[in-house]
């Protein structure tokens, strides 16, 4: 049986995007922001490590 892995949200990660350290929950927050209302210019729109934050999240 798979077991869950827990998230904690203020676990910093370096963005690949941002070119920054960022806390999970940040990352997710601009995440589903930026897909939400179609902000095509953040940088944030779309982004793969945003999408697997996402489903680590979800997961959890």
């Amino acid at each position: 049986m798979p077991q869950k892995v827990q998230v904690r949200l203020d676990a910093p990660f370096f963005c690949k995007g941002l070119r920054s350290e960022v806390h999970i929950q940040k990352c997710l927050d601009a995440f589903v922001e930026a897909n939400a209302f179609s902000f095509k210019q953040s940088t944030c729109y779309k982004c793969v490590q945003g999408q697997r934050v996402r489903n680590l999240i979800a997961r959890s």
